[in-house]
């Protein structure tokens, strides 16, 4: 990972949260009653909420570091 570069760490982190997904659909199957709907509700929802704003800033943030880099990149050169 090259400096500056937090596109593969939003990439590691989208793909954790699919599997916790699929691992919760999965659960859900076999634990389906009103313990496991607060969990669902008081735990999951609000880290997938935080996971997918993390993200989300993340995204962001990689797109403001990379112009950045692009117009230190284009002063050096002139």
């Amino acid at each position: 990972m090259r400096a500056g570069d937090v596109s593969s760490g939003a990439a590691q982190l989208a793909k954790a949260a699919e599997r916790l997904e699929a691992a919760w659909l999965e659960t859900r199957e076999h634990w389906n009653d009103a313990n496991s709907l607060a969990f669902e509700q008081t735990e999951l929802m609000p880290l997938m909420h935080a996971v997918k704003l993390t993200i989300e800033s993340t995204q962001l943030y990689g797109s403001v570091v990379r112009k950045a880099q692009n117009a230190c990149n284009a002063e050096a050169h002139d």
